[in-house]
């Protein structure tokens, strides 16, 4: 999915990197997951720098992963529940 920015906005990087680690991930393991030096990750807070394209998207990426919660499921399929054997 693709999320297209009006006019006048931009990608708050520095608030990506604060989002994944409040869910645990520090500074040094969001670098290596995304192979994205450290002092470039601070960077985006510190000079207000912009990543390379595919730096960008790798964090969107692990953003993503990180923010959404996995689609619920439960064990089984429809031809069972209907048969009744669920």
């Amino acid at each position: 999915m693709t999320q297209h920015l009006q006019n006048g906005f931009r990608i708050n990087w520095w608030q990506i990197i604060e989002d994944l680690r409040r869910t645990g991930l520090s500074v040094e393991k969001i670098s290596e997951t995304t192979e994205i030096p450290k002092s470039t990750l601070l960077g985006y807070r510190n000079l207000d720098a912009e990543p390379k394209h595919a730096d960008g998207e790798q964090l969107k990426q692990l953003w993503l992963r990180r923010m959404v919660p996995p689609l619920p499921v439960k064990q089984g399929d429809v031809r069972s529940r209907r048969a009744g054997q669920d």
